[in-house]
């Protein structure tokens, strides 16, 4: 059956239908262990490499600038020269990217409809590495030029997260839809262990003068990549040449319904009125206040509270993205299995992840502030990051759960938000931080206690309001709206043509309508 907007209502069902084709035949859940024998190709695993290690490279490139910061590039106690940057300069470098960050979420979704995912994906990443590339340039000459350059790198990288969604997807089987995404989007956390491990022995070196190695090394990394995601990944399996018969067959049939929406089209009263998915935001940009404060400011915690220098801060400050990855990638297949075997339903699996990436990462971020011992509070970091691990297989996937063929915009709308709230973090803890004798360990620990314990009572907000507001079920008036004005203009051209055939149906009926003045002359 087809509404007045020509949408189907068979794709109510928890169907899998064609992209943009026929409806084929359906892959319930609980078949999906069979289906995924019956795929006959691995191809789409490709494309989740790829775009995982896309996610690794937009970390590289991003937290890069914090180690180039920390080891060398800036002049201590100096009061002239070229690398003699005050406190608030350097914090201005540091959030520089960010705010070209959260400017190009929603515009890099819109522009889907226009361009195709994977090419705004592979472009943005591209932009974002020719600019590190002239990075150390522009700090020697005139670090204004540096905060332009690390705005447009945010610019760049603005796009990944809400075009990816679209790219997932229409390549990710509904029955492995939270397993394809961690491996997906699970190269973020990579990128971060990378950046911390790598960064702080290539800034100590002499290799191509120090601190500048990590822009030259990471801008490399990121042409070859770029080259390998345009030669290999495209739009949708329909388009790929890569890809065998079958598994396009299979992935025809097993993938939800996702198309390009134009702005137009785009139903924004509907997205500010529905309240699982302002829950769903709003989880997502509560976890981004406290894992932006971890992302910038853990090395510099454990530098300054825990004593470690920059070489063991910055390999230390991997290992708790490792814990996460680990985390997300278990997550994504729990969740996958407990709907598959029918354990909880999709709703109930989310919110169980909810849970678990946010309230409990603060309780133990709270009892960690609390110690002394360095043992245990590398442990507790790890076990709260661990469990934060299920933040994106909760919200990340339920951007696709709620809508679909939506998914790209209201992620890319989260995820800006996201951005914004994650300058708060790093700019509460440096207010906190302002005057501290760093001598003064008992103060220095006191206030990264304060720090801690806003960052965990902001997390248990977000995970009690998505227990309590969040779902998982796709939102009819979301995924086939129409705007107001679009409506009209259907209604009012299936009257008119209504009109017209049941006028053409009477002169059909009465041959000799046309005749009755005759007739009565």
């Amino acid at each position: 059956m087809v509404d007045d907007f020509g949408t189907r209502d068979d794709l109510l069902e928890p169907l899998i239908v064609n992209q943009d084709h026929e409806p084929g035949p359906s892959i319930s859940e609980s078949e999906g262990e069979g289906s995924r024998d019956e795929s006959r190709g691995y191809f789409r695993y490709v494309i989740a490499f790829l775009m995982s290690v896309g996610f690794a490279l937009d970390y590289l490139l991003r937290i890069n600038m914090s180690f180039a910061l920390e080891s060398g590039l800036v002049e201590t106690n100096c009061t002239s020269g070229y690398y003699c940057w005050s406190e608030d300069l350097q914090g201005k470098v540091l959030s520089s990217f960010l705010w070209g960050y959260w400017v190009t979420q929603l515009p890099g979704a819109l522009l889907i409809a226009h361009f195709g995912a994977n090419i705004i994906f592979g472009t943005g990443l591209t932009l974002a590495t020719v600019a590190t590339l002239f990075c150390p340039l522009a700090a020697k000459t005139n670090p204004w030029i540096l905060i332009a350059l690390r705005i447009f790198i945010g610019i760049g990288q603005g796009v990944t997260f809400p075009v990816a969604i679209s790219i997932i997807t229409k390549w990710a089987p509904v029955t492995d839809k939270a397993f394809f995404t961690s491996l997906s989007a699970g190269g973020q956390y990579v990128g971060a262990v990378l950046a911390n491990i790598i960064s702080g022995y290539l800034c100590d070196s002499s290799l191509l003068g120090g601190w500048p190695s990590v822009f030259y090394l990471y801008a490399i990394f990121g042409f070859c990549w770029s080259v390998c995601w345009f030669i290999f990944v495209t739009d949708s399996p329909l388009s790929s040449r890569w890809i065998g018969q079958d598994e396009r067959s299979y992935l025809e049939r097993s993938t939800l319904p996702a198309t390009t929406v134009p702005i137009r089209e785009v139903p924004w009263r509907e997205i500010i009125r529905n309240v699982p998915l302002l829950s769903t935001i709003t989880i997502h940009l509560l976890n981004g206040y406290g894992y932006y404060m971890l992302l910038n400011d853990l090395p510099k915690f454990l530098k300054d509270v825990l004593g470690y220098d920059i070489k063991s801060s910055g390999f230390l400050a991997g290992i708790p993205y490792i814990s996460i990855y680990l985390g997300y990638l278990t997550s994504g297949v729990t969740s996958d299995f407990l709907i598959r075997k029918g354990f909880f339903s999709r709703t109930s699996t989310r919110k169980i992840c909810g849970f678990v990436a946010l309230f409990l990462p603060g309780v133990f971020l709270t009892a960690l502030s609390f110690f002394e011992d360095k043992i245990i509070i590398l442990i507790f970091m790890n076990i709260a990051m661990f469990f934060n691990g299920s933040a994106n297989t909760c919200y990340f996937v339920n951007y696709m759960d709620l809508s679909p063929r939506l998914s790209g915009i209201t992620s890319g709308i989260g995820n800006g938000l996201c951005a914004v709230i994650g300058l708060i973090g790093p700019l509460i803890v440096g207010s906190l931080l302002d005057g501290v004798d760093k001598a003064d360990h008992k103060q220095l620990h006191n206030k990264w206690k304060i720090a801690f314990t806003t960052a965990s009572i902001v997390w248990a907000i977000g995970a009690i309001q998505y227990c309590i507001f969040g779902s998982a079920e796709i939102q009819n008036k979301l995924e086939y709206s129409r705007p107001v004005t679009e409506t009209k203009s259907k209604t009012t051209k299936i009257s008119t043509e209504t009109k017209s055939k049941t006028t053409s149906a009477r002169d059909i009926e009465s041959p000799n309508l046309i005749h009755g003045v005759e007739n009565k002359r």
